[in-house]
């Protein structure tokens, strides 16, 4: 029989012990407290030495009964795509380098809320912010908060992507290609079940940037561009083939594979016959066949920025007032994207 292996937790007295002090005082250093409290630097430098050598880490739920901050940091909100996540990710490392634990609740992708956990938090992180009444329960309770890829009220930050810097690069590469008849496409299907939610800020910001940047250009947004309802089958049929577009630019990286897929069945080839540029650059785009052209989100960057904001609030004694980081986009080539083909007469 395997013999069972027990892990001893390190305890603060452990770490006094050590160091050769009273564990009130191993407790004060580790917990930076200085309120009427003085260690000289000698004593100091042996209990964080200790704690090293030891490999103790304090617990944030104990440390919070008598502390004014807990330092949790909650996350609200859905972030179930590859860009929220990357971005999550980034945040929480960021965080936790700034002695911030980040927590969370099992979120579900059909409901909207953006409310605290029922636990005492210092801050949040807010995903997917799609209406400012999402914001009420933060800004009620006066919550530090950053918005990743939403909307912030006076009271938070935004780290948003500038979404029509990404359609000029997208629109541009098709018009040096040399294509003129450049479509548009979000397919948007009812999955049954699902609660209405309204649709997120960039639908309709890129949908716009779409519309204006081919018009400067001296060019016409093909008919259906505006049309959400479409499967991508009938899409593919009543918007690309009846106007003879010979590019598409698509939502973002599912919807690009969807119409891929459409294409296929009605024996359409892409690149060759059909160029398609996709938005977000995630996963799938790299493993596509053919691999997406599309337009990259820098997610880890926004996750970094969030994370450095909210410390800011965090720290902060004077109230901050509500700011707003734009991040451009980033075209990447691969292989959908080519020539247009030459209709017959």
């Amino acid at each position: 029989m395997a013999e069972t292996r027990k892990t001893q937790r390190i305890t603060l007295a452990k770490v006094a012990e050590m160091a050769g002090v009273a564990e009130s005082t191993a407790s004060r250093v580790m917990n930076g407290y200085t309120h009427n409290f003085r260690v000289r630097p000698e004593v100091r430098q042996r209990v964080l030495e200790a704690a090293k050598t030891l490999n103790y880490r304090p617990n944030p739920m104990v440390r919070s009964i008598s502390a004014k901050q807990t330092n949790l940091v909650a996350v609200v909100g859905w972030a179930s795509d590859g860009i929220n996540r990357s971005a999550l990710s980034e945040a929480v490392r960021v965080l936790r380098n700034g002695g911030k634990h980040v927590c969370t609740t099992f979120l579900d992708p059909d409901y909207a809320g953006h409310e605290l956990p029922s636990w005492r938090v210092d801050g949040a992180i807010a995903h997917q912010v799609r209406e400012y009444k999402d914001l009420k329960e933060l800004e009620d309770n006066d919550m530090p908060y950053v918005s990743i890829n939403g909307l912030a009220g006076p009271g938070g930050d935004a780290v948003n992507f500038n979404e029509h810097h990404g359609m000029d690069q997208a629109l541009d590469h098709l018009i040096e290609l040399g294509h003129t008849k450049i479509a548009y496409a979000y397919i948007d299907p009812t999955r049954p079940g699902a609660v209405h939610r309204p649709r997120h800020t960039s639908v309709d910001l890129r949908k716009s940037a779409y519309e204006q940047i081919l018009r400067h250009r001296g060019l016409e947004p093909v008919d259906g561009y505006d049309r959400f309802d479409h499967d991508s089958l009938t899409y593919c049929q009543l918007v690309l083939l009846s106007t003879k577009a010979t590019a598409v630019i698509a939502y973002d990286d599912t919807t690009a594979l969807s119409i891929i897929q459409a294409l296929n069945t009605l024996g359409v080839s892409v690149p060759k016959d059909m160029s398609v540029v996709a938005f977000n650059d995630e996963l799938p785009a790299q493993l596509a066949t053919p691999a997406l052209t599309t337009i990259a989100l820098p997610a880890s960057i926004a996750g970094r920025t969030a994370g450095e904001m909210l410390l800011d609030r965090l720290k902060s004694d004077e109230p901050i007032p509500s700011r707003t980081v734009t991040l451009d986009e980033t075209l990447i080539i691969r292989h959908s994207t080519s020539v247009p083909r030459v209709f017959d007469a």
